[in-house]
């Protein structure tokens, strides 16, 4: 498994949120929290937190950390605007 990338989402219409996405095999999983719970939570992201992920990916490639599979997976389950 790889290790998840995260961030903080401020942009959420319910106030700040922590995002989490996971890789496995051909699949992501989506995790959410807000900064005071402890647990994460499923839940559905935005296309917004689509480009942010792109975005963190693009520099994790350009660092040498991961590889573009991870991108073009991301691309290729991406919802269309």
């Amino acid at each position: 498994m790889r290790r998840p990338i995260g961030w903080l989402d401020r942009d959420c219409p319910d106030g700040k949120r922590q995002v989490q996405v996971e890789f496995f095999a051909e699949t992501l999983r989506w995790r959410f929290r807000a900064p005071d719970d402890e647990k994460w939570g499923d839940g559905t992201p935005t296309l917004e937190n689509w480009d942010e992920l792109e975005d963190k990916l693009r520099q994790l490639i350009q660092r040498g950390h991961i590889f573009n599979k991870e991108l073009a997976l991301v691309q290729k389950l991406r919802p269309q605007k």
